[in-house]
């Protein structure tokens, strides 16, 4: 008798999934946490007026429409908003100086959800007009918290 039959592999591709579905979040859930703990830890807690752990970023504008979306962490300070998304590692870091409007948004660079994005407009390091977008679940916290700092 063989152990290895049809009917055992029937029985073991589920269990081997399982194992690779469990593996593989495991993997992301540490690259999120070491990601937001990195970005969190680059400054001083006096400084961070608000964060979010996780957002979903909709791209850079000058990046063009053929870039990679994903998750990361987003914090703000008196000075700064500072975008760290995960995979691959990218940082966006705009000077709040910089920016020139932030709005709501159903859509950005052709991407949509059922839900608004926030779109901030911004001039880059180049001094280029430029605007990136997320998906927030503090939508409205963020965007008075952004233009409550703008004014000051």
């Amino acid at each position: 008798m063989q152990f290895f039959n049809q009917k055992t592999f029937i029985l073991l591709i589920p269990v081997l999934l399982a194992v690779l579905y469990y593996i593989v979040h495991k993997i992301i859930a540490s690259i999120k946490r070491k990601r937001a703990e990195e970005l969190f830890t680059n400054y001083h807690k006096d400084r961070i007026i608000f964060f979010s752990k996780e957002v979903n970023f909709f791209g850079q504008k000058s990046a063009g429409r053929a870039q990679v979306r994903g998750n990361g962490s987003l914090l703000l300070t008196p000075d700064e908003l500072h975008f760290l998304r995960w995979l691959p590692k990218k940082n966006l870091v705009i000077p709040l100086d910089n920016i020139e409007n932030i709005e709501r948004v159903n859509s950005f660079l052709g991407k949509r959800k059922n839900s608004e994005l926030l779109k901030v407009e911004f001039n880059n390091h180049l001094g280029e007009k430029d605007s990136a977008a997320w998906l927030l679940d503090n939508m409205h916290a963020w965007e008075q918290v952004i233009k409550d700092n703008l004014e000051e």
